[in-house]
């Protein structure tokens, strides 16, 4: 068994790893404890999305104390392009499990989509590779981090991600904003509402995600129309004039209550 130098002690580094991980673990229960309490302090809760204000009710916040300010996006920057002939289905974002890449993998893996292709457009990491390795087709194309995800997104037919746990993910305002229909989670904001701007499937639900591709991928007017309502409900809901407005609101707001 390899072994691990603790002072001039050998320590097994099964033993090791577990003590680091029991001090992490605690780390984080008294991290979470901290913000709890300066949540309990603050006079208002700004919250990204109606899936993270739950989180505040279920711990028994009051609801004059949150105020929504969900994110917004270049609208200039981030914008409809030209639809490929192939149906490419885009994920943008960091590849780990959090935001379900092996979810989608799996999904993808599953299907046999005619003139279609899967874009990953984010940078790769470890967790990820096993499943990259076991679910890989000829049909995936493995793009990487990218300073310009515009460029890829308004490229593409439809945007997927299946994060399992998020707040509200800036990708999705951006892939909205480019006219895709996503088949994303409430867990990643509120940015889609299903059956108008995309669809949305419980998180780890991989026959979900596969059935949603192959709807969109059979009905081209689906994504068409999608596309326009998620690009119309960025422009008119989540533009950073919006953000800021919204912004501006909650500090007048803040001011009242200990005025």
């Amino acid at each position: 068994m390899s072994k691990t130098k603790v002072g001039r002690q050998d320590v097994p580094e099964s033993t090791s790893n577990a003590r680091g991980f029991q001090r992490w673990k605690t780390g984080l229960l008294l991290e979470r404890k901290r913000f709890v309490e300066e949540y309990k302090l603050a006079d208002l809760l700004l919250v990204l999305s109606e899936t993270a204000a739950d989180t505040f009710r279920a711990r028994g916040f009051p609801e004059e104390k949150l105020f929504y300010l969900p994110r917004g996006v270049d609208i200039e920057r981030f914008k409809p392009g030209h639809r490929p002939a192939k149906f490419r289905t885009v994920f943008s974002g960091a590849l780990i499990k959090r935001k379900g890449i092996h979810h989608l993998l799996e999904a993808w893996s599953r299907l046999n989509l005619a003139e279609a292709e899967l874009w990953l457009v984010g940078s790769v990491h470890d967790e990820a590779k096993p499943y990259l390795n076991q679910f890989w087709r000829d049909n995936i194309r493995l793009v990487g981090f990218v300073h310009d995800p515009e460029k890829y997104l308004s490229q593409s037919t439809v945007h997927v991600f299946p994060s399992q746990w998020e707040g509200s993910a800036k990708v999705t305002y951006e892939a909205a904003a480019c006219a895709l229909p996503q088949i994303t989670t409430r867990e990643a904001g509120d940015v889609v509402r299903d059956g108008v701007e995309g669809i949305i499937v419980r998180p780890g639900d991989i026959d979900a995600i596969a059935a949603a591709l192959e709807h969109l991928h059979r009905h081209p007017e689906v994504v068409e129309h999608m596309g326009s309502a998620a690009r119309q409900r960025v422009v008119e809901n989540f533009t950073w004039d919006h953000f800021r407005t919204r912004l501006l609101d909650a500090y007048e707001i803040a001011m009242q209550k200990v005025a």
